[in-house]
C-alpha cells in the first residue's frame, strides 16, 4: 500500500513539475516575443502594441514547440527551423501580405525640386516642410521624391529604402 501512496506521489510531483516548467518556458517564450514584436511591429504596417502582442503569442507557441521537440527528442537542425528563413519569421507581422516594389519602379516615380518656404500650399491643404520618414527639414532647392496617388513628398533616399520593404505611402498608408 505504502509503494502504491509513494507512486501516486511521485506522478503528482512529476505532473505538477513539467506544468510549472511548462509555464517557464511558455512564459520565457511570451517575453522574447514581446521584445521582438514591439521592435519589428513599429517597422511594418501593424503597429507597436499589436507588434508586441502577435510577437508574445508567437514566441509562446515557439517555445512550447521547441519544448516538445526537446522532450521527443527531435534533432537539433530541425529545432532552429533551417528550412525558414529569418525573413519568413517575420511575416506574421505583415498585415495585407503585400511587398514593397522593385528598384526599377521605385526609380519611375516622380521626383520633384523642393523650395524653401514654411509650408506649400497645394490644392487647399498644407503640406509639412518635414520628411515623414526621417523627420528631418527638406533643404532649399533639394530633389525629393514625390507620391503619385496621395503627393507625399519625401526624401529621396527615406522614401527609396521605404518603398523597397513596402509598397504604400508611410504617411496615409495608400498604394504606389
Amino acid at each position: 500500500m505504502a509503494d502504491f501512496e509513494f507512486r501516486v506521489f511521485v506522478n503528482g510531483f512529476s505532473r505538477v513539475c513539467m506544468a510549472i516548467l511548462t509555464c517557464m518556458v511558455s512564459l520565457g517564450g511570451a517575453i522574447v516575443g514581446t521584445i521582438t514584436g514591439a521592435i519589428k511591429g513599429p517597422t511594418t504596417e501593424t503597429g507597436l502594441v499589436r507588434g508586441a502582442c502577435v510577437g508574445a503569442v508567437t514566441g509562446a507557441i515557439t517555445a512550447l514547440q521547441l519544448m516538445d521537440m526537446i522532450i521527443d527528442g527531435e534533432p537539433f537542425s530541425k529545432m532552429i527551423g533551417i528550412e525558414t528563413s529569418f525573413a519568413e519569421m517575420f511575416d506574421v507581422f505583415e498585415n495585407n501580405g503585400a511587398k514593397g516594389l522593385c528598384e526599377d519602379s521605385i526609380s519611375k516615380l516622380p521626383k520633384c525640386m523642393f523650395k524653401d518656404c514654411n509650408e506649400i500650399e497645394r490644392n487647399g491643404t498644407h503640406v509639412s516642410n518635414n520628411c515623414a520618414i526621417c523627420l528631418q527639414s527638406f533643404k532649399n532647392i533639394e530633389v525629393v521624391r514625390e507620391l503619385p496617388k496621395c503627393r507625399h513628398i519625401f526624401h529621396l533616399k527615406c522614401i527609396d529604402e521605404w518603398l523597397i520593404s513596402s509598397g504604400s505611402c508611410p504617411v496615409c498608408r495608400s498604394d504606389v
